[in-house]
């Protein structure tokens, strides 16, 4: 008689699906289900999103947040479960088909964010051999 029950070790190879914490999802259903009233059940697969509309709105839930306010006036959920919204509903466009996108692409961000990190730490290891 074998250790490990078959069905374990085959769902082991599948992808895991059981590592969202609740406390997450049930935040975000309950704004997406503010989102489904407001606007309509599955609306954002009816007509298309544009990436733009939705990078201001996670900015400004992501601002709201940053600076200590934890939940949405309008809604009275977390600033937090309307990014996770707003994330969710750009990632369905994308492999629905219905996403414009809209967003800049210069390039320049990816190398600029190596450059100044790199930067920062030459100037932390030239300052701390100044200092010792």
């Amino acid at each position: 008689m074998s250790g490990t029950n078959p069905k374990k070790a085959h769902g082991a190879l599948k992808a895991p699906m059981n590592l969202v914490p609740n406390t997450a999802l049930i935040e975000m259903n309950a704004v997406m289900g503010m989102g489904a009233h407001k606007y309509g059940p599955y609306n954002f697969r009816d007509t298309q999103i544009d990436a733009m509309t939705y990078i201001g709105a996670i900015r400004r839930h992501f601002f709201l947040w940053e600076d200590g306010q934890d939940i949405d006036d309008e809604s009275g959920r977390s600033h937090l479960a309307h990014i996770m919204a707003c994330c969710a509903l750009a990632l369905d466009a994308q492999h629905t088909g219905m996403f414009v996108d809209n967003r800049s692409k210069t390039g320049l961000v990816q190398e600029l964010l190596k450059q100044c990190a790199n930067d920062h730490n030459n100037f932390v290891e030239e300052y701390d051999n100044a200092r010792s």
